[in-house]
């Protein structure tokens, strides 16, 4: 089945994102993004017939909390991919017909967390599966403790040098230096900066590693014969692509291969693209 144009992104709402916001709950600040993308869409609360959260945000309390009565609802827990994952979901249910209207919205509170107990990073919802071969090499927060074990691989199979990967966690900070909902805006870091910031698993380094913050992001998206009647000017979803990976990288064939290689395929394949098609490409973990 192919998910190529059935679905449109018309709204979208973001809280900036932040160290923490002291005092705001998870819910709280998803509520304020999901408010945000349906006025940006046009539209009000009433207009929405279909909920996707991160499963963090527990989508009958998300719902209660914004006010809404979805048809269609459900929490997708994909770690660092649950934001992708959601807005495939979302526009599966409007292509079966289910429900019409979508709103995506995750978001993380680490004062609320601490709050209630919980242990979460932005895009980790809880601890992942224990491994006897990453635990001895100490926790880190999110996923780092992985990284730097992906890292040392990476730089054993292609010669890969810590000089060349502080520039790239350089590169993304000065890309983040004038977007004004980014936790480090205004914030610049040299590739100097990176080499000489502590170790957090050797050789990933603090200025180079995942970091808890706070924030929450939504979207609405509709169907296309919908989505032409709207005030934005519509967001096609060309294409999606999934693929599983592993709780623990060692299960892996090959650690420095991620499940990008098969999602990113089917996903340029259902839209009719190749890679040198692309002008743009925005990757996370």
């Amino acid at each position: 089945m192919s998910l190529r144009g059935k679905a449109a992104i018309v709204g979208i709402g973001e809280v900036p994102t932040r160290r923490v916001y002291e005092g705001r709950s998870l819910y709280g600040l998803c509520a304020e993004a999901a408010g945000l993308a349906i006025r940006d869409a046009g539209l009000v609360k009433d207009d929405i017939d279909g909920l996707v959260t991160d499963g963090v945000a527990a989508p009958p309390a998300t719902a209660e909390y914004i006010g809404i009565k979805p048809s269609f609802a459900t929490g997708v827990s994909m770690q660092g991919a649950s934001g992708a994952t959601a807005t495939m979901v979302a526009a599966s249910a409007i292509n079966s017909g289910i429900c019409s209207t979508v709103l995506v919205v995750m978001g993380n509170s680490r004062d609320d967390a601490t709050r209630q107990g919980r242990i979460a990073g932005r895009g980790t919802p809880g601890p992942s599966v224990r491994s006897e071969w990453e635990e001895p090499y100490g926790m880190a927060p999110g996923a780092n403790t992985g990284y730097g074990l992906i890292y040392r691989r990476h730089m054993h199979e292609y010669g890969t040098t810590e000089e060349q990967l502080a520039k790239m966690a350089a590169d993304q900070r000065f890309n983040a230096m004038e977007n004004i909902n980014a936790v480090f805006h205004g914030q610049p870091a040299t590739r100097e900066d990176v080499l000489n910031s502590r170790y957090i698993n050797e050789p990933l380094k603090l200025l180079e590693s995942v970091m808890p913050c706070d924030g929450a992001a939504a979207l609405v998206i509709t169907s296309p014969e919908r989505a032409k009647t709207m005030k934005n000017k519509p967001a096609y979803i060309l294409g999606v692509g999934l693929q599983q990976g592993e709780a623990n990288i060692w299960q892996r064939e090959k650690f420095t291969e991620t499940p990008t290689v098969e999602s990113s395929r089917r996903a340029l394949g259902m839209a009719g693209y190749t890679p040198s098609d692309i002008e743009f490409a925005e990757f996370y973990d």
